[in-house]
């Protein structure tokens, strides 16, 4: 039995290995692609080591040329910016909704959630209209001023079931002490659902960082725009330097993958909620 065990479970492994091996051969082909001069014409195969690398000199060109150092800031900026704005609105619209009784509470919810199903296309008339009126076109606010509007109804729905599966004892627990409503939701809601904030936080994150349809749309001045723009200015009408273009990509993705890095610990917690009330 041991044995049928122990050939399975290297089974999986391989199988495991091999499916890593074939994700991040793209990955791979990137980084070193990001390595080589390659001008015009892309090779007919993936490149995984580069006979001549260029260590440096496609990197230096890229942080250096068109501004790119710029829309690197701008975008990081607004990014965390629209992660911070997201994560304190859904959460609280969350525990709102998940703890608080109230007449047309499931109308208003359910209506909220419409939103999630208008497609952005559909709205852009009305929201540049309303931008527009309210002078924040060109201006980070009406950016995330939208992004707000599109991601809050989503991640209000998936923290709150969450929430509603925190036992209501621990709260009444620290009522008893004394807590105030906001403290059980720093102190105790919030910790017992990081698994959930740290998922939609980096879901978030990555749409924020590649966010190109409102940029082009809202934002006119050439400094003020993100590195999603900042990625089309590689390609030329004629020709294209592919290795400086997978060398913009590359650090284009590091921050995405810093921001999973930090956040992917928050998944190990695990039985916090189930522990929390026994005995």
């Amino acid at each position: 039995m041991k044995r049928k065990k122990t050939i399975a479970q290297v089974v999986i492994h391989v199988i495991l290995v091999v499916l890593a091996v074939v994700c991040l051969t793209p990955f791979l082909s990137m980084i070193s692609s990001s390595f080589m001069d390659i001008r015009g014409v892309l090779p007919d195969t993936p490149i995984i080591f580069p006979e001549v690398p260029l260590f440096t000199e496609n990197y230096v060109k890229v942080w250096t040329a068109n501004n790119f150092s710029r829309y690197f800031v701008n975008t990081l900026l607004i990014s965390v910016c629209g992660l911070v704005i997201n994560v304190l609105i859904s959460v609280t619209m969350a525990y709102s909704f998940s703890r608080f009784k109230f007449p047309g509470r499931e109308i208003l919810f359910n209506v909220f959630l419409l939103t999630v199903m208008v497609p952005a296309q559909l709205a852009l008339i009305s929201q540049y209209t309303v931008l527009n009126g309210l002078h924040l076109i060109d201006n980070y606010a009406g950016v995330l001023l939208l992004w707000g509007g599109t991601c809050v109804a989503g991640n209000t729905f998936f923290y709150r079931g969450f929430f509603e599966s925190v036992p209501k004892e621990l709260e009444e627990s620290m009522f008893l002490d004394g807590a105030s409503r906001f403290q059980v939701l720093l102190h105790c809601i919030i910790p017992l659902c990081k698994p959930a904030i740290a998922t939609s936080a980096i879901f978030a994150f990555n749409g924020y960082w590649g966010d190109l349809f409102n940029i082009l749309t809202f934002i006119k001045t050439e400094e003020k725009r993100t590195l999603s723009v900042a990625l089309q200015l590689f390609r030329g009408q004629h020709t294209t330097e592919y290795g400086l273009m997978f060398a913009a990509s590359v650090i284009v993705v590091i921050p995405v993958i810093v921001i999973f890095v930090i956040f992917q610990k928050q998944f190990m917690q695990q039985g916090l909620m189930e522990g929390a009330v026994k005995g």
